[in-house]
């Protein structure tokens, strides 16, 4: 069985915290100030992506940096590194907390589905490649490709590459379902252990019937542009406990 591990927006505030801890030991290196710098213009910008920044905030930065500057040396200067990073911790926790409230809004809005998830995903042995090409469209928001002005959610990975490439199962599994539809165009689904299904969507020609046993590598299908597409792609999905995950987390690509 595979072995799967969600990691939460949590281990984005350790990895913070930890730069943190390291650049505190290098107290007498410039290399604080470069990182003061940079979280400060982080905490800025994203002050003004919400549109509520602190003003008193902006205060702080300005009046300790314009002060720091117009010391001869930075080791003669009386500024407080100390009070510095925990005022910034302090204004990073409240931005990452605000950040983290808009994007678990989304799925209010319709601008983030409540089948996907923005969680990274882990399984013990990635799958393979399902198709040789590039990837011409990511997971996430992106704009409508039929609409341009439209945003919307796209829940699988594209890889497009010339007509009649071949597509391969990424895991090991059983086909349930093969049919077609208007936007999906002619589509596979393998269902795999650990109520894990993977799509397979635009193909040519499929090569697979219901009910077939497929290991990982074996060619399913081939590129094609069916259904509702603008050009020759694949369009792969993983999808766990009904939840579409961002599939380069599970794939050898």
């Amino acid at each position: 069985m595979w072995e799967r591990t969600l990691v939460d927006n949590d281990n984005i505030m350790d990895e913070y915290q930890n730069i943190i801890k390291k650049a505190a030991k290098k107290k007498d290196s410039i290399l604080h100030l470069y990182i003061q710098v940079f979280f400060s213009l982080v905490i800025i910008v994203t002050s003004f992506m919400f549109k509520n920044g602190n003003i008193d905030s902006f205060s702080y930065i300005k009046e300790n940096y314009d002060y720091f500057f117009e010391t001869d040396t930075y080791r003669e200067s009386t500024f407080s590194y100390v009070s510095f990073i925990n005022k910034m911790d302090s204004e990073m926790r409240i931005r990452f907390n605000q950040l983290m409230e808009v994007v678990n809004s989304k799925g209010s809005t319709g601008e983030f589905p409540a089948n996907v998830s923005n969680k990274k995903y882990f399984i013990s042995k990635k799958g393979i490649k399902p198709a040789e090409g590039y990837i011409s469209s990511p997971y996430g928001i992106r704009k409508n490709p039929f609409d341009p002005k439209e945003k919307e959610f796209h829940t699988g990975l594209d890889i497009a590459a010339v007509k009649g490439t071949f597509i391969r199962s990424a895991f090991d599994g059983v086909v349930i379902d093969v049919s077609t539809s208007k936007t999906a165009g002619n589509y596979i689904k393998i269902s795999s252990e650990d109520n894990i299904m993977t799509l397979y969507a635009h193909n040519q020609f499929i090569l697979v019937n219901v009910g077939d046993k497929v290991i990982a590598g074996q060619i399913i299908a081939t590129m094609g542009d069916t259904g509702l597409a603008t050009g020759t792609h694949l369009h792969f999905e993983f999808i766990s406990d009904g939840i579409r995950y961002n599939p380069v987390y599970v794939l050898d690509i």
